[in-house]
């Protein structure tokens, strides 16, 4: 599907409109991912539309660039005046996969998934233990400890939102990758996009390992942005190796709607 095409089915297509009790504010707080979202929020707005969400970046520099708008303390500051009818979305980090899977390693390996996923046993085989167990202490560590302090800052419902799945065309990703990448991506080249998929899934695992330890709700991916076999569809795929485009920030503001704010959806769906 084009990006012309997909633009007039995010417009046309409606939300369903599912009973459940409306919270007064809906705040979400992330990294790099939260910008799909903003950019659907400013997309609206330009159009006269609501928007469900207040969504905010993480305050950063990066490469000599000022980025983003609001600092993770100020946000915490800010969730803890909600109350228990609100929400809190987190689209904290997100991008863990693509650091262990996206070059292609100099010796090329796959490992066996939970899922039962197709493994190229003529390849070295790392155990899926040790990836699990690298993956949860790392992000238990890092952004585990974030969405904790979400959680603790607040009576409000809280709600991880895991990253978009990754992009099956290597070639893209070849000439549109992040700075990360520049170093070592054009002499490596890009993993294949099984192994990619395979390290998205392990992560996602992992994270709602994580969050029902603490209490914190997941929302996966909306079901229309992911194709058959579980990539990015490339109508939702921003210039770059590893983020999603507004088109799919629009498919999770109406995820929102759908999931919190059902008169929303509603006044939407007749709009």
């Amino acid at each position: 599907m084009s990006v012309k095409k997909a633009t007039k089915a995010v417009l046309r297509d409606g939300p369903s409109q599912e009973p459940n009790a409306r919270p007064s504010r809906i705040l979400l707080f992330g990294d790099s991912h939260s910008h799909a979202i903003q950019r659907a929020n400013e997309k609206r707005k330009g159009k006269g539309l609501p928007t469900p969400v207040s969504a905010r970046r993480l305050l950063k520099v990066k490469n000599g660039r000022k980025l983003g708008d609001t600092s993770f303390e100020d946000f915490l500051d800010a969730v803890h005046k909600l109350s228990a009818d609100d929400v809190v979305l987190s689209v904290i980090g997100g991008n863990q996969h693509s650091v262990f899977s996206m070059i292609q390693h100099p010796q090329p390996f796959d490992f066996f998934s939970p899922d039962g996923a197709e493994t190229d046993t003529a390849l070295e085989i790392i155990p899926y233990r040790a990836l699990e167990d690298a993956f949860a202490q790392g992000l238990r560590r890092g952004d585990g400890q974030s969405i904790q302090a979400l959680r603790d800052a607040t009576s409000a419902r809280v709600v991880h939102v895991i990253p978009p799945p990754p992009k099956a065309d290597n070639a893209f990703i070849e000439k549109n990758h992040e700075t990360r990448f520049a170093e070592e991506l054009p002499a490596k080249g890009v993993s294949s996009p099984a192994l990619r998929l395979k390290f998205w899934q392990l992560q996602a695992r992992v994270l709602e390992s994580i969050c029902a330890d603490i209490g914190v709700e997941v929302m996966a991916p909306p079901v229309r942005t992911v194709d058959e076999h579980g990539f990015l569809r490339p109508e939702f795929y921003a210039q770059d190796a590893t983020h999603a485009n507004w088109l799919y920030g629009e498919k999770v503001l109406r995820e929102i709607e759908r999931r919190f704010l059902p008169q929303h959806a509603a006044h939407r769906g007749k709009a």
